[in-house]
Parts: structure tokens; sequence; C-alpha cells
């Protein structure tokens, strides 16, 4: 299998290469006013718009689709919600190999990074050919009981083992590449891209990892040692986890999906074989989003209490 590329940084100049364009939006809350700019937008430079099926109704349109049918159409997906309505879709997408474009109409935006405020703009930016791409790979985990497969899912931030609601601690084993890494007692264990790092890691204490480092970050929850610290893996690292001991708990990816797990089951969790390849204006870059976003650039005197 060949590892997804995390360097990819390409500028592309072709003004027509999106001709079919997938809009995506969360289902239970479209911005009708944003969803109605883009498609304007859209329209009026030649390309042709694809909605789901209840945003086409929404909207007006004729004929709406599958998302499996507008992965095969489309050109370039744009997605407008947040980081999770992005995560959710981008799931679905990846393996359809299209580029996507998120629009924050949501909280924080690390992954949706256009504002709806300068949409217009660097739409407009990124549709007449002045983008970078930014590849992010996914994890995949893939869940064996006595030997066989019963779950097998991917993530874009991370794949999580968590306890259940009885609270007790999971006892686990790590291997990493065949090789013995660990034996530990905690709530849960993160296992994160550098996507992800902006996530649930984050808030457990993790470090944050520029797009570009070709990594996956271990990180245990409320591990029951002082001893236990993240741990920064290769990118093409194969992972092996073994339940030991617990009273409930779940498999987790990027915390929407999910299945129970059990004592004896064992995950094994490596990078999927796609990327995700996300368009962004010139004017982006990591950085500034994460000044933005955690306030990096304000003193602490300065910050509204």
């Amino acid at each position: 299998m060949s590892n997804p590329t995390l360097t990819d940084t390409t500028f592309l100049t072709d003004q027509n290469e999106f001709k079919v364009v997938a809009v995506f939006a969360r289902r239970e809350n479209i911005p009708i006013e944003i969803m109605t700019r883009l498609i304007a937008m859209l329209q009026k430079t030649g390309r042709t718009v694809l909605l789901e099926k209840e945003a086409a109704f929404l909207m007006g349109f004729k004929v709406g689709y599958t998302l499996e049918e507008m992965g095969k159409k489309a050109d370039l997906a744009i997605i407008l919600g947040g980081d999770g309505t992005m995560l959710g879709i981008c799931r679905k997408l990846v393996r359809f190999r299209i580029p996507v474009v998120g629009i924050n109409t949501g909280h924080l935006g690390f992954i949706t990074d256009i504002c709806k405020e300068t949409m217009d703009s660097e739409i407009n930016e990124i549709l007449e050919g002045h983008y970078f791409i930014d590849s992010r790979i996914f994890l995949k985990a893939e869940q064996y009981r006595e030997g066989k497969l019963i779950y097998s899912g991917i993530a874009l931030n991370e794949i999580c083992v968590s306890r259940g609601i009885s609270g007790g601690m999971i006892d686990f084993s790590v291997t990493v590449n065949k090789l013995p890494l660990s034996s530990q007692r905690a709530d849960g264990i993160i296992f994160s891209t550098p996507t992800g790092s902006t996530a649930y890691a984050l808030s457990v204490g993790g470090p944050l990892i520029a797009p570009t480092v070709p990594c996956i970050l271990m990180i245990s929850v409320a591990p029951h040692t002082l001893s236990n610290r993240p741990l920064i893996l290769a990118q093409e690292s194969v992972i092996e986890l073994d339940l030991l001991d617990m009273r409930d708990a779940g498999l987790y990816y990027d915390m929407q999906d999910m299945n129970e797990i059990k004592v004896g089951d064992k995950l094994i969790i490596r990078p999927y074989e796609h990327a995700l390849h996300i368009l962004h204006p010139l004017s982006h870059n990591f950085f500034d989003t994460i000044n933005r976003k955690l306030h990096w650039n304000m003193m602490p005197t300065n910050r509204t209490p």
C-alpha cells in the first residue's frame, strides 16, 4: 500500500478545471442565504452545480443527487458548515479523490477556513486558478474479534478508544510495527493525524502539529501513571492495540462514527490509502489560523474577560 503524500503544495492556474461543482451543507440547518450566493456565483461562471436531494428541493432545483452520485460526477466539492460537517462529508468523499473547499458557517473552523464574509472574493480566487493544495492524511482502523474483521472505518481527525458509561478504566497494550511499545491503564487513547492535533488531542494536552508534518500522534486520556507522555510516530507506522481489561468502551472515528469494543478485541491502525486535498486561497496559512482561532496574537493583558 502506498501512503498518501502530505507535502503536496501545488499551484494550479487552469481556470476551467472545475466544470462540475458539488455543494454540500449540514442537512439539518442549510444556510440558505449563503448557499444562494454561492450557487449564483458558480452558475455565473458557467459551472454546473450539484446538490443533495434535500438541498435541491429547498433551493428549487429539479434534480438532487446522493453523495455517491455527486462524488462520481463532480470536479470539486464545496462544503458549507463547521469542522464537524466537513469531517463527516469528507470521510465519505475522500475515496472519490476530488478536491474540497470549506466555507465556515460554524464555530472555530480550523479546516473550513474560508469565512462567509470573504466567501465571494476567495471562492472566485480559487475558481480563477489561484490556490494551493493542502493534502491531509486519514487514519484507518480495523477492529478484529477472535481473528475476524468485524468493523472498519476512517478518520480525518482521530481514532479514539474511550471508556463507556460505567466509568471504569481500560487496560490495553500497544505495538508499533510489530515492536512492543507499552501497556497502559487509562480512560482512553487517541491516535491523531496532524489535522486532529487541533481537536480532541489538543484538549488532553497534545501538541499542535503543522499539517505538512508526516506523522501520527499517540496520546493517552487520563493515564494512571505520571510517566506517560504524548508520542509522535512515523506516518507509515502500523499500530496494533489489544484490549486487555475493561467494563465497557467504544471505538470512535472523529467522534462521529463508533462501535462497541470488548476485551480480547484487536485494533489495527494505519494511514488510509487516499489523502484529502483541501484547496486554499493563496493568502491562507496555518500559523495565521492558529493565531486567529486560539488568540496567540494577543497578549493575556489585552484579552477580554
